[in-house]
């Protein structure tokens, strides 16, 4: 019976610990734009890279799917994130990697991804490679349901970044969605090789094990997490 009984206890303290690795991160959408570091991305169908022309096709739906121009002017009028961003990049004659990035953001977080991608890819153009924007791009194609499409975009960052934790991170999310999750742990696993604050990375790890059925690695990960996630609202 105290051994049923101690059975019982860690599975509702891995229930527990893993509600608050959720509630310490937030909305996933959130993490994604605010901070730029991914949060754990489970499940989902597993996609294969597209074709040239299915992702032209894609992007015409969305555009296609969209309000009606006087509906985006709208949004970009009211919007004060969102204007100030492309004012912003409106007016400096030559404008960054970050000002495109911003402007980005917020059309992600309003819902328009065509319009981020847009934005992300003229930024490559006009100022070249650039670590944020191809890890961008992967969250974006990893959101929009083809992690496969992701997958070059984080290896570009990589690339460019090899000791990025949040690159790393990113393409962890990636190689889960696609059912990589070997790969996936492997990614999540040198993020924290490389930033050991690296409180979402730590998140994910626990994801991973618990689902792994790995409970105390997940339990001693998720806590840190957590405790690793309130130290930084702290300092903020």
């Amino acid at each position: 019976m105290a051994h049923a009984g101690r059975g019982l206890g860690l599975v509702l303290a891995v229930a527990a610990i893993a509600g608050a690795c959720a509630s310490a991160g937030g909305t996933t959408s959130n993490r994604f734009i605010r901070s730029g570091t991914p949060s754990v991305d489970l499940g989902g169908p597993r996609q294969v890279s597209m074709r040239a022309a299915d992702r032209a096709a894609l992007l015409l739906r969305e555009r296609l799917a969209h309000p009606p121009p006087a509906a985006l002017d709208s949004l970009e009028a009211s919007d004060p994130q969102l204007k100030q961003a492309l004012s912003g990049l409106s007016t400096t004659a030559t404008p960054s990697s970050e000002q495109f990035l911003a402007v980005a953001a917020s059309y992600v977080r309003r819902g328009v991804r065509d319009r981020a991608h847009d934005y992300l890819t003229r930024s490559l153009t006009i100022n070249g490679p650039n670590v944020a924007v191809y890890d961008a791009l992967a969250r974006l194609w990893r959101d929009w349901g083809q992690p496969g499409e992701g997958l070059p975009h984080a290896y570009r960052a990589l690339y460019l970044e090899p000791r990025s934790p949040v690159a790393h991170n990113t393409l962890g999310t990636l190689l889960y969605r696609l059912g990589k999750r070997v790969d996936a742990r492997a990614s999540f696993s040198r993020a924290v090789e490389l930033d050991p604050t690296a409180w979402y990375a730590l998140a994910n790890l626990c994801h991973v094990d618990m689902a792994a059925g790995k409970t105390r690695a997940a339990i001693d990960e998720c806590q840190r997490a957590a405790a690793l996630r309130k130290k930084v609202r702290i300092q903020d």
